[in-house]
């Protein structure tokens, strides 16, 4: 099994009908609403760089994941 992490736009107004549907559907890990900091990122320099350091911190983590996961994955067997 997989886990699988989406991001998606939606009205307001639909956000709780989708909630009760996956829910219904799958196994919901998490379910988090983010907030539009749209004109923070464009009005904020540090708020910018702080989104930068996350990416770049996120990218670092992933690679890592990749690199290493598999045998954590053969420890398990």
């Amino acid at each position: 099994m997989k886990t699988v992490n989406i991001t998606l736009k939606i009205e307001d107004d639909q956000i709780n009908n989708f909630d009760e549907w996956l829910r219904l559907q799958l196994e919901v890990i998490s379910f988090k609403i983010l907030p539009n900091t749209e004109k923070m990122y464009n009005d904020d320099n540090t708020f910018k760089k702080l989104v930068k350091s996350v990416k770049q911190a996120q990218k670092i983590r992933d690679v890592y994941i990749n690199d290493n996961n598999q045998k954590h994955l053969q420890d398990e067997n």
